[in-house]
């Protein structure tokens, strides 16, 4: 959200958040009020139209300026602009704000029988990833220091080559190339357990032989890495007592085995697997502890990716939710704490609809882009009113608005938010007439309809295009409603005036013939809310 930096002369600064329509001036009921002697009371208005915020002078005594120049008209505003009122000075700071390919070589895990537990090579990958290297003066053991730089080379590497992809298979395609580097295998794969708990094949490499190859994992193999966490290191599966009777294993004459699991932050997100069918020992007890330094980095960058994705996905809804619920419950409905449920649901709701009077005979005597650019700056404004006071924006029918209190957000007092939003539409309103007038245009008239009850609330339409919208009788009468309100005027039904008894001022109305209903319907003039 944009924002104006105010620095008064006596050296504060305060800053303001920038809505649809901000007025500066000395006055206590302007937006931005400016205590300054050499201000007007109404000195200036900042307001946001087709994506851009315009500053114009209201007729002040001393002029506003931009940059040290004088405005004369609307003079749009830049991020860092510098707005002088008399001895003020002000900045505007303008806010910021896939199928994966299936792998070439089909793989497929093949489940093998019970077999022996006992273990004869492995590293618990958890604690070998929590090991710190030592300081250069307590290094005495040449081989550990050989050990360790190997593991930061290999590490610094990986770093090097998948720092800036984001694209979570060509990541792990990359990983994968560069464990062949660092290994003599033949085959490898990476795994990925995307529900927690099933292996999926995302990555396939062999180093000979045909690419699109059958390759078969073994199952028993898999349950050693990812029941135990354990960096399994087999010289000769068709002989190791852990694999003995491995179906798999024998079949494909699989002699030496490296499988490491990938955990972040003691999440297990996946297993690198590479084997050898030329000749047993091809790894050894130090290329085990190699990959498994480097499974640890490149479980690191997966994550980043995830996260990345996570960022990115959430950035999306927020942007959608934004155009349909106010900041406050979006950060919400984001970040888990409200839920919005998908289908069609009963509940307790508050339909309002506004409409601008006389608008078709009006918008037949303007140039249509006027008549666009009206509209967005009316409705910027109008619908900035109805999520200050946490109302969903239904849809816009013409020049009509329809918005909602208590779905998809449940809200015990959303007929009181709907009433006091209607109000505040309504006092904005008469602000932004005042300055269409100053400029010669015609004021804009409105009436608006509310009623409340039982609605059907849920994601509409066809399977290609899905709405969230209420529908039903309330939402009927609360339509109708709008179309017997006058220009200025707020009319309510029966269950609002229930909801609110005691506190909302009214006059009643004569009843209303609505189409569908058998009898005339009470309605009222609010006046105020209490």
């Amino acid at each position: 959200m944009s924002k104006l930096v105010v620095f008064t002369p006596d050296g504060a600064r305060r800053e303001y958040k920038l809505r649809a329509i901000n007025t500066m001036g000395r006055h206590p009921g302007q937006s931005v009020q400016i205590l300054d002697r050499v201000v007007s009371k109404e000195h200036s208005l900042i307001t946001f139209v087709d994506g851009t915020h315009w500053l114009q002078d209201m007729g002040s005594r001393n002029g506003t300026y931009v940059n040290g120049t004088k405005i004369n008209g609307r003079t749009s505003l830049k991020d860092g602009d510098t707005i002088t009122l008399g001895s003020t000075r002000c900045i505007f700071v303008e806010s910021d704000e896939p199928t994966r390919p299936e792998p070439r070589t089909q793989v497929t895990i093949n489940p093998s029988s019970n077999v022996e537990t006992a273990i004869r090579s492995r590293l618990q990958a958890e604690e070998q990833a929590k090991k710190q290297f030592l300081p250069e003066r307590h290094l005495r053991d040449e081989a550990a220091l050989r050990a360790d730089y190997e593991k930061l080379r290999v590490a610094f590497e990986l770093s090097q080559v998948t720092a800036s992809e984001l694209n979570i298979d060509a990541l792990l395609n990359k990983i994968l190339d560069k464990a062949f580097e660092i290994t003599t295998a033949d085959r490898g794969c990476i795994l990925l357990l995307e529900d927690g708990k099933t292996p999926d094949p995302r990555a396939v490499k062999q180093r000979h032989g045909k690419a699109d190859e059958p390759f078969e994992v073994s199952q028993t193999i898999l349950n050693e890495v990812i029941n135990e966490r354990h960096a399994v290191l087999s010289s000769d599966a068709t002989i190791d007592s852990r694999f003995g009777g491995s179906h798999s294993i024998i079949l494909q004459g699989i002699r030496s085995t490296m499988a490491v699991p990938l955990i972040f932050s003691g999440e297990l997100l996946g297993v690198i697997h590479l084997d050898s069918q030329v000749a047993t020992g091809v790894f050894s007890e130090k290329d085990l502890q190699i990959l498994n330094a480097f499974a640890h980095q490149a479980a690191v960058q997966i994550a980043n990716v995830r996260l990345a994705k996570r960022a990115e996905a959430e950035a999306v809804a927020r942007n959608n939710l934004s155009r349909l619920l106010s900041p406050n419950l979006v950060d919400q409905v984001v970040s888990g704490h409200i839920a919005m449920e998908k289908g069609g649901q009963l509940r307790q709701a508050t339909v309002l609809f506004s409409d601008i009077r006389g608008f078709t005979a009006s918008s037949e005597r303007f140039d249509p882009q006027a008549v666009v650019s009206m509209l967005n700056e009316y409705f910027e404004i109008m619908v900035d009113i109805i999520f200050q006071h946490d109302g969903t924006l239904d849809k816009f029918v013409g020049d009509e608005i329809m918005a909602v209190w208590g779905a998809p957000v449940h809200q015990d007092d959303h007929a009181e938010r709907a009433v006091r939003a209607a109000l505040d539409m309504m006092k904005a309103l008469e602000d932004f007439n005042r300055f269409r007038v100053a400029n010669g245009e015609e004021a804009i008239r409105v009436g608006v309809g509310i009623n409340c009850g039982e609605v059907v609330a849920g994601y509409m339409g066809s399977t290609r295009t899905l709405s969230y919208t209420v529908i039903g009788d309330t939402v009927n009468t609360a339509s109708r409603l709008c179309g017997h309100a006058a220009p200025g005027e707020i009319l309510v039904t029966d269950p609002v005036v229930h909801q609110l008894r005691g506190r909302i001022q009214f006059d009643a109305r004569p009843d209303a013939q609505m189409k569908g209903k058998a009898r005339p319907v009470p309605i009222y003039r609010v006046t105020g809310l209490t």
